[in-house]
């Protein structure tokens, strides 16, 4: 399923052979030169040759020994043999961990050894294509991109202009039944993640990830396993939805994002004696940054609140809500100066209890300071908890 990377290089020839035995006069049909895989894995077909007599005929018993440089860049299968009836000298090769441009050389008597070239990929730096509807059935492996302690396929998912609402599903086959999603900006940045799609379905095992993303740009879905090393098979699949949130269940959001949704009974409720209804966008934030967010409606009182969230044990913690944007107005408005990277929920909800109807929320694109709204709640500023995350991966939760 990987997408492999050809590397041209010229055919090389190098002294070497066994004395003993049948010798050949020349050799034809070399095949498996200039081959491309990650590290770990086997070239995707075998490098081969024929043997040739002085009378041009292919001889066989020409012994052919099997080596690579630098040594250990590739094991062999066989790593030393007879040719066979019809003067074949054939190998597979599993790569080592060397990067990069290696040789392998077939070493027999009577010519220079028989030079073959390989190109050696870092399995974290493939990216399959991928486009929304497809359903591809794969598997982690052991030669899959290791990140600290999973396994990672990645692909690469570009989007057509204009804003998506899209559902990203990994399902476990058999005994591998414990996925992870995550999702990644171009720029290696997390966008996104889901454990388990939907808790008490299916065990709550599988992912499922809903998010809204500007259009008419890249992203990169990283799918691994909750448990460390874990391999196994898995279907990847994709759809769109709906660009409104999603009952009581978080959908992600990024910036420059704009939802039309209502507030329904179906939605969160809280504990409040006149139930207020709420929906909840997810979103990460990078520092130091500013995150601007509004909510409108002519049937409600708009209520925003921000937590902090808790990647371990998602618990919340507030920290900025705002229910009147200026003195006369309803619309709830937040900008909030964001100290350390930090994953964060959005309540979106009512100000009084029992209210319904439909309103928009947005996610400024700005990154910076808007115009002071007149009478809207001061900043709370950053909690300065530090950042959680490293490079690309995703430190694993406890099971929620």
């Amino acid at each position: 399923m990987k997408r492999w990377f050809v590397s041209m290089a010229a055919l090389g020839l190098a002294c070497g052979g066994d004395s003993s035995g049948p010798s050949a006069a020349s050799v034809t049909g070399i095949a498996g030169d200039n081959q491309t895989a990650p590290r770990g894995a086997s070239l995707p077909a075998p490098l081969s040759f024929t043997a040739l007599g002085s009378d041009g005929l292919p001889i066989e018993g020409v012994t052919v020994t099997w080596s690579a440089t630098p040594a250990g860049a590739a094991a062999f299968a066989p790593t030393s043999g007879p040719t066979d009836a019809n003067g074949v000298a054939s190998a597979n090769v599993v790569l080592g961990t060397t990067l990069g441009v290696i040789t392998m050389q077939a070493s027999l008597a009577g010519v220079s050894a028989v030079t073959f070239h390989a190109t050696v990929l870092d399995p974290c730096d493939i990216f399959t294509p991928y486009t929304i509807g497809q359903s591809i059935p794969a598997s982690l492996l052991t030669t899959d991109c290791l990140q600290v302690q999973w396994y990672y396929d990645y692909y690469q998912l570009d989007l057509a202009p204009g804003q998506q609402a899209i559902r990203i599903k990994m399902r476990g086959v058999g005994a591998f039944d414990d996925t992870f999603l995550d999702l990644y900006t171009a720029g290696r940045q997390i966008a996104g993640f889901d454990d388990d799609s939907v808790l008490g379905v299916d065990g709550g095992r599988n992912s499922q990830l809903d998010i809204v993303l500007p259009g008419d740009t890249s992203y990169i879905i990283g799918a691994n396993s909750f448990d460390a090393f874990a391999t196994g098979s898995y279907t990847l699949s994709s759809e769109t939805r709906p660009v409104a949130m999603n009952g009581c269940r978080q959908v992600w959001v990024v910036r420059g994002v704009t939802v039309s949704d209502s507030i329904t009974t179906t939605d969160c409720p809280d504990s409040s004696a006149t139930t207020k209804y709420y929906d909840v966008a997810r979103i990460v934030v990078f520092s130091p940054t500013v995150l601007t967010l509004s909510m409108k409606s002519t049937a409600l009182n708009p209520m925003l609140g921000l937590y902090e969230l808790n990647p371990v044990s998602y618990a919340r913690a507030l920290v900025q809500s705002n229910d009147d944007s200026a003195a006369g107005a309803t619309n709830a408005f937040i900008q909030y100066s964001v100290a350390a990277n930090h994953f964060y929920d959005i309540i979106i909800g009512t100000s009084a209890g029992g209210e319904t109807g439909a309103y928009t929320f947005a996610v400024s694109s700005s990154t910076t300071l808007s115009p002071h709204v007149a009478g809207s709640a001061p900043s709370a500023g950053g909690r300065g908890q530090g950042s959680w995350w490293r490079d690309v991966t995703i430190p694993k939760r406890s099971r929620r």
